[in-house]
């Protein structure tokens, strides 16, 4: 294997990481729900939170820590 097929593999790999799941937040019972969905579009609880604002707020955080350490 050549440096650019390693190089592009492990692209490949971080790329691939990063699609399988996302954090996403539901409204459920007036509540806020940070829900962890993997790529067969299973989800389940993580977080509750009182305000839509602080949900996304975590939720794009929760992402964005899991596409640096991708």
């Amino acid at each position: 294997m050549t440096d650019e097929e390693y190089t592009a593999a492990l692209e490949a790999e971080r790329v691939a990481r990063c699609d399988r799941a996302r954090y996403i937040v539901r409204e459920e019972h007036g509540a806020f729900h940070i829900l962890r969905r993997n790529g067969a579009g299973q989800a389940w609880g993580v977080a509750r939170y009182t305000t839509s604002e602080t949900a996304d707020l975590a939720a794009a955080f929760l992402n964005r820590l899991k596409e640096d350490e991708a």
